[in-house]
């Protein structure tokens, strides 16, 4: 096993993950900017911070290593270089004009270090730039937009910003303009942080590719094979790139799943994940198939191989897996009414922390209890507040290091 990422599946017993704690960022979302922000709704801040402990202490008793985003970012951040560098790409993201360019830069580099992912990550608004002698026209001239730089409510879904696959790691191309900064902390932590090997770790994929791709897009279903959402966050180019660079590796199979380009349809792991050896928790439309399956493979030539299946799903999985049987667990068991609620409240994301032994929320009941009695232990966390940003227990969460199996 690495030292630094060692991710060969979705089951192996789950060693070390990073996450963040829901903070201040969240207090920003505004009821009149919820489509802009990504957001469905206005989260108590505070209880979603008391949910999100509640999952890393299970974590925690399971023996995984919890590490968060923040700590580790502040880490690297610390030395000044770093720092300043940081802070001119976080300018060079978007920030328009030069006057506020400017501003921006002069008024993160008086922020101590052990504050910065916080001020990034709350939006810097008008009253930030009070202090300064030289303020931006953006200061004088008044919007009903409060802010000079956007929040990043989205961010404590980890997975979402990079994706552990193998001994290496990818940095997501983000598709939404909302989420496209949260990766520059990551791009910080990788090149910089002893944990990611400063910069030693393989780097699968750059957020700078050009094509997008999200981690929840993402299932490492075994050393040999990938499954890859293709649809609203994830493009067919994104997944011709990093399959041929997941062959160079030694990787034999690409699973692409291509589903409508629709926010219910998101990402593949709000419609399945793993949760044993020859079981998986899934949407209807995974389980009966609603959508087009193709196989990818190498060609002696260098090129892609792709083959539009026929087959149920099951079938692929088994055919990929090297299993005599694969078996689904679906949302609310199918049921037309309630498959559609449990799926809004993310019934079908669950986070495995060991072959069998898997993370929920507890407000899937039914899910819940089909899950029970497939022989699958359920840790069901509070998701009252964190089910609103519309991610679950594997969106929350980005795997570093798990056993082989």
């Amino acid at each position: 096993m690495s030292g630094f990422i060692n991710v060969k599946s979705e089951i192996g017993r789950l060693r070390r993950v990073m996450l963040h704690r829901p903070g201040i960022e969240l207090s920003n979302l505004i009821p009149d900017y919820l489509e802009r922000m990504l957001a469905e709704d206005t989260p108590d801040v505070r209880r979603a911070g008391e949910e999100h402990d509640v999952f890393a202490n299970i974590l925690r008793s399971n023996g995984v290593d919890v590490v968060y985003i923040e700590d580790l970012f502040t880490d690297v951040v610390k030395d000044p270089e770093v720092k300043n560098a940081f802070i001119d790409d976080f300018v060079s993201l978007g920030v328009p004009g030069l006057s506020l360019a400017a501003a921006i830069r002069e008024y993160l580099r008086s922020v101590p270090a052990e504050m910065l992912f916080d001020t990034v990550a709350k939006g810097i608004t008008r009253n930030d730039l009070d202090g300064l002698d030289k303020k931006p026209i953006q200061y004088y001239v008044k919007e009903d937009y409060p802010f000079l730089t956007d929040p990043l409510p989205n961010i404590y879904f980890t997975r979402d910003i990079s994706f552990s696959l193998g001994t290496g790691i990818a940095i997501s191309a983000m598709c939404m303009p909302a989420r496209m900064r949260e990766t520059l902390f990551i791009r910080y932590i990788h090149k910089h942080h002893p944990l990611f090997g400063k910069g030693s770790v393989d780097l699968l994929y750059d957020y700078n590719c050009g094509d997008g791709i999200e981690g929840g897009d993402v299932l490492s279903l075994s050393d040999k094979c990938v499954a890859i959402g293709s649809g609203e966050r994830t493009t067919v180019a994104a997944v011709e790139r990093l399959s041929k660079t997941l062959f160079d590796r030694g990787y034999e199979n690409v699973l692409l799943f291509k589903n409508p380009n629709t926010r219910t349809y998101m990402h593949l792991d709000v419609l399945m994940t793993h949760i044993d050896y020859n079981k998986f928790l899934a949407h209807p439309c995974i389980a009966h198939k609603w959508f087009d399956v193709y196989e990818i493979t190498p060609s002696a030539n260098g090129e892609l191989k792709v083959s539009l299946t026929t087959d149920p799903v099951e079938k692929i999985l088994e055919r990929a897996l090297g299993l005599d049987e694969v078996r689904f667990v679906e949302v609310a068991g199918g049921d037309p009414i309630q498959y559609r609620r449990e799926h809004w409240n993310m019934g079908a994301n669950s986070l495995a922390m060991a072959p069998g032994s898997i993370i929920t929320y507890d407000r899937n009941v039914i899910t819940n209890e089909l899950i029970d009695k497939a022989g699958v232990k359920v840790s069901p966390i509070p998701g009252g507040e964190l089910s609103r940003g519309r991610g679950g227990p594997r969106c929350m969460s980005m795997p570093m290091l798990r056993d082989d199996i």
